[in-house]
This record gives structure tokens, sequence and C-alpha cells, in this order.
């Protein structure tokens, strides 16, 4: 490999946010150093800067119109990511509600994990996609509130395996993602065995609702700012998304590995304007997530 390369950087885009960005940042700093992590703050917010001390934090102006954002800035992190290869092997591009960890199993980071697994550049995947833990916060199994200093994964461990969240996130070559991530130009996907994206955005049901009633605002407020914003955005079906899974899935037992579902996605795997996504996978089953998982975010 390149020894003028560092190992891995991660990017990511926030507006507001705080509490997903305090963990963001917690975690990736202390994988990695706080030096290698590129946050867009759109609208550059000072918080940011607090919340991410050390941290590369980039203003993005923000329009309140919202034109095309979701493609705008989906590719300005392609072409953020692409150059930022050329002094990285590896780089994370994902939203800041998602964080990428490895089974402490297999290793005690995600720099090791990649040295070790993927250190070979002749064999090494083009990207990687980490298998999605969509965390669903259950009130009457998990009562404790989530508290600063205290790990999500200790008091929060059911989640739905995602096929959606199974992102094509980890890149070592110039990339170009479609909106929201999930499916980029590199070719057939390679789904990692002990690689996992967390997925919080529904791991606290008080966290989760304080944000649908932020983006909410930002739809209404893209609506009368921009006569041509068509509305629809996935934000506003966050609450009810949730209420769906409780009241239409069973609380099944400890398992991330889920052979099944991982070769149900594999095996169904179609072409998309020339960028590869998973195929349907049928569960109705919320999993918990293992215990030796609950220092790490």
């Amino acid at each position: 490999m390149d020894d003028t390369k560092k190992p891995l950087a991660v990017v990511t885009m926030v507006y507001a946010d705080y509490p997903f960005l305090a963990r963001w940042h917690g975690y990736y700093a202390q994988q990695l150093g706080a030096e290698h992590l590129y946050i867009l703050s759109h609208g550059n917010d000072p918080q940011h800067r607090e919340i991410a001390a050390g941290a590369n934090v980039l203003n993005v102006p923000r329009e309140a119109g919202m034109a095309k954002f979701d493609r705008r800035r989906w590719k300005m992190m392609s072409h953020l990511a692409s150059g930022l290869l050329e002094f990285y092997h590896w780089v994370i591009v994902a939203d800041v509600d998602e964080i990428v960890i490895v089974d402490p199993e297999a290793a005690p980071n995600l720099v090791s994990y990649l040295g070790v697994r993927f250190g070979d550049v002749a064999s090494a995947p083009r990207h990687i996609s980490p298998f999605a833990l969509n965390m669903i916060h259950i009130p009457e199994h998990e009562p404790l509130a989530i508290e600063a200093g205290e790990p999500i994964l200790g008091r929060r461990r059911h989640f739905l395996p995602s096929r959606v969240y199974s992102k094509p996130c980890l890149v070592r070559e110039p990339v170009v993602f479609g909106p929201g991530g999930h499916r980029n130009n590199l070719g057939p996907r390679h789904l990692a065995e002990d690689l996992y994206l967390v997925h919080l955005k529904s791991a606290d049901l008080g966290w989760m609702s304080a944000r649908a009633e932020v983006q909410a605002a930002l739809i209404s407020q893209a609506a009368l700012s921009n006569p041509d914003y068509q509305g629809g955005h996935g934000w506003t079906e966050t609450m009810a998304h949730y209420h769906q899974i409780r009241s239409t899935h069973q609380i099944g037992g400890e398992d991330v590995r889920l052979p099944e579902i991982r070769a149900a996605m594999m095996r169904q795997v179609e072409r998309y304007k020339d960028q590869f996504i998973w195929g349907q996978v049928t569960d109705s089953t919320i999993y918990q997530i293992p215990a030796r998982f609950a220092g790490l975010v």
C-alpha cells in the first residue's frame, strides 16, 4: 500500500442535529483522530465547530428553497471524497446518523480491520457496503434515556436489518454517489462480513420526534421559498414508518450475522442506471445486537 496515504477519512454533512453530531464525532475521533474527519456544516453553524473540536468543519451555504438539495449535496460529497482519496486509502461517506462499526470479535477498530482484511490493494474491492442495523427504540424494554458519556448501544439494542441502509459508503476509488448515498458508480457491491452501519435515526423516540419536527419545518419553509419545490421527502414519513414497524414486527433474539438475509440481498442484486442496488428482503423480526457491541457507539 502507498505509505504516503493515511488509512481512512470520514465525510458527513449536517444541519443542526447536535446529538447525532456529538455521537458521530466522539466515535470517529476515537477511532481515527479528529483531524481525519470532514464535516460539511450546512449553514455554517458555530455549534458544529464547538461539538466537533479538532475536526475539519467546512461551511456550506444554505438556501431555504432546497433546490435539488439531495442531488447537489451528494454530488458535492462525491467530489470531496474523490479528492481525499489522493491522501487516504479509504473514505467513508455517510449521513451524520449513520456510524460504521466493526464486530469486536473481528478487530479492535476500523483501521486495524481494513488493514488486515483489505490491505492487499490488488484484491481489495472498489467499495464496501456494511450490513445495516436500523435501530428501533422499544421503550417498554429500553426505558433509560440516552445520556452523554453513556454508549448508545448499551441502552439501545433492538434493530431491523435493512437493505436500504446497507449503503456502499466505504470507497477506495473516485466515486459518484446517487441521492442519499444508497448507490454509486463503482460496480458490483461487496457486503463486508464484519462491518455494520448503525443507523441511529430511530434509536431514541425523543430524538426522533424532535428531529421530525425540525425536518417538517424545513420542508414547509422550502415549499414557501421555492415555488418549484415538489415536496414528498421521506423526512415526512419518519414517525409513521416507526409506528408501522412497531405494529407489524415481532421481537426476536440476538443476532447480527443473519446469513439468510445477507444471502437474499446478494442473490437479488440488480442494476439501476449502471449502479448496483440490493434486491428485496422480506423479514418481520426486530433483532437484538449482542452484548459485545455495547460499548462501541
